[in-house]
């Protein structure tokens, strides 16, 4: 049998050429939107601050924060029973 290597963490989200798959989805955001101005360079240099900001921003808060925050704002619906609407906020008998 020959050896095979496992990676370091394994529950570690997917990485697209520098950074993860949920930073990498902020600087293309910037990008595209700079894309469709015609400020590229100006959008490039605001998707590095906005990759940097969000960093800061996931590694001070537990993981899966920013799904949770989504679900909670009601970006992530579901047609789930079990999951409850994320607009009801007070429960009656």
């Amino acid at each position: 049998m020959e050896p095979v290597s496992l990676p370091k963490h394994i529950d570690d989200p997917i990485h697209l050429i520098l950074w993860p798959a949920d930073e990498m989805a902020a600087f293309v955001t910037c990008l595209i939107g700079g894309m469709l101005i015609g400020q590229l360079i100006l959008a490039v240099a605001i998707g590095v601050m906005a990759v940097k900001f969000y960093r800061r921003f996931r590694d001070n808060r537990p993981d899966g924060y920013p799904l949770h925050a989504a679900y909670w704002l009601g970006l992530l619906p579901s047609r789930a029973v079990t999951i409850p609407n994320p607009f009801i906020r007070r429960y009656l008998p």
